[in-house]
């Protein structure tokens, strides 16, 4: 059995795994608290997280053969640099093995969640594909013949930072114009509770899809199409470099599967001259494992 930790821009979930198969998890959200300190809450919640899991699954540590972890960011050598985190060399691979004495691997969050839907969901079978993240922030992979393209030095793939809009909004990475400050359901959120001066409110995705948007969907069409005309835009732009014969739209997004929004995005890409090559366009779904897969792909040996 191994344990897979998903470490993401605002909750920590954890689960346990035999066979690829998630057995149980746990998950913790993190408090504006934990943020003032996010290396000491991350560990701590980790922790009591396993703790907790162990107990609830009647496995004991002796058990677990690995614990694999997907992060949003760049991972190093172990060590992660993610901005909507405010992680900056935050070794928490050295820390995990001297905790837990196992073998401890860090990987992207995008990169975890492809090969979990590469091996187990939507993207099983294919050879060219595209997995992209669609949630607090926006990441992803890429498969060339079936294999997961990774570079030497760093994560690499971060589609959420190619630059959108010239001098547009300032990103946590502090560039300007980036895909997800446009793209990612952080961001459409945000600009949904703008316009209807929800500010202060606790709004979960989950509830900004089934209430906000079933019952204000009206009211804020500017925001949407913006969304999906900034969402066409970086989508087409990727297939024109990467020619997929599937895109797999997870994260958040994915439980967005027969809603307007995702409706309306698939006829927007499918337009005359959205994309360079006129042929037959991708096909593009929804994560099958959902927000499962980041956890399930971060202990897929690869």
């Amino acid at each position: 059995m191994k344990i897979g930790i998903d470490l993401g821009g605002s909750h920590v979930g954890i689960g346990l795994i035999e066979n690829y198969d998630l057995r149980q998890t746990v998950d913790r959200y993190f408090t504006p608290e934990d943020k003032n300190n996010i290396e000491e809450a991350i560990l701590k919640h980790i922790d009591e997280l396993i703790n907790q899991l162990l107990y609830e699954t009647n496995t004991s540590m002796d058990q677990i053969e690995s614990i694999g972890v997907a992060t949003p960011g760049t991972v190093s050598n172990g060590c992660i640099y993610a901005t909507n985190l405010g992680l900056d060399d935050f070794d928490l691979e050295t820390k995990l093995k001297e905790r837990y004495n196992k073998p401890v691997r860090i990987r992207n969050d995008g990169k975890c969640a492809a090969l979990a839907e590469k091996k187990l969901g939507a993207l099983k079978g294919y050879y060219d594909c595209l997995f992209l993240n669609i949630g607090t922030g926006i990441g992803g992979a890429a498969f060339i013949d079936g294999m997961l393209l990774e570079p030497q030095r760093y994560s690499g793939f971060e589609f959420g930072h190619m630059t959108l809009v010239r001098n547009g909004i300032t990103c946590t990475c502090g560039k300007k114009g980036c895909f997800e400050r446009y793209c990612s359901i952080k961001a459409l959120k945000s600009n949904i509770v703008n316009k209807l001066h929800m500010e202060g409110q606790d709004i979960s995705g989950q509830y900004l899809r089934e209430v906000v948007l079933a019952q204000h969907y009206d009211e804020v069409q500017d925001e949407i199409n913006d969304f999906i005309d900034y969402l066409k835009i970086g989508i087409c732009n990727l297939i024109d470099i990467f020619e997929p014969e599937i895109i797999c739209l997870g994260g958040s997004f994915s439980y967005y599967e027969g809603h307007p929004i995702f409706n309306k995005l698939i006829e927007e890409i499918h337009k005359p001259n959205s994309t360079f090559n006129k042929g037959e366009l991708p096909k593009i779904v929804t994560a099958q494992l959902k927000n499962d897969a980041g956890i399930i792909g971060a202990t897929i040996d690869y």
